[in-house]
């Protein structure tokens, strides 16, 4: 899930950046020190959004920077268990599908592609009873099933339940599984 973020911090600013406005000196630091890490556990960083105040600026003894209190708004992604996500997959291995997720990429392990028994072959994950096929730049409808945000962000995927898989480019939703006709569950 995407959200703006407020956040409050002493922004240092070096004396290095002295011949620019304070402003974007203090944009570049948030930029540097913020943008692309993890906060607070939950949240990736994608981008300042805007400044909303900066105080008076406050001078350390043996310290040349200067530390301007500042509040700002940040856009975050905070990825949430069972959350229904849409991406493209951009890589397939043995261990299952890569999926690009907006800023991040998730990792639907070969288990969790389909609901099926799947093979790797040529580049592709196939289902052994459907043939359904999965491969790079198809794209896909998954849900969240775990996150990892220690030391960079990571989400595991499953595409094995209804609704969820490989969308029909022609269509727009998500391929439906042939039913068996003459099968009978009755034993």
């Amino acid at each position: 899930m995407y959200e703006i973020l407020t956040l409050k911090s002493k922004i240092r600013v070096p004396p290095r950046s002295e011949d620019q406005p304070m402003e974007d000196a203090i944009r570049l630091k948030i930029h540097e020190d913020f943008i692309g890490k993890i906060i607070e556990g939950k949240s990736l960083l994608l981008g300042l959004v805007g400044i909303d105040s900066i105080d008076e600026g406050v001078i350390i003894p043996e310290d040349p920077s200067v530390y301007y209190p500042t509040t700002f708004r940040v856009l975050g992604y905070t990825p949430n268990l069972h959350e229904t996500v849409k991406g493209q997959v951009v890589n397939i291995s043995e261990i299952g599908a890569t999926v690009s997720v907006g800023p991040i990429d998730g990792l639907a392990f070969i288990s969790q592609t389909m609901d099926d028994y799947v093979d790797f072959s040529k580049n592709a994950l196939v289902g052994r009873k459907t043939k359904e096929s999965i491969k790079i730049g198809d794209t896909v409808i998954a849900s969240i099933i775990a996150v990892t945000t220690k030391g960079q962000m990571k989400i595991g995927l499953t595409m094995r339940a209804p609704g969820l898989g490989k969308v029909d480019k022609k269509k727009g939703l998500k391929k439906v599984a042939k039913s068996t006709k003459g099968k009978s569950n009755n034993g």
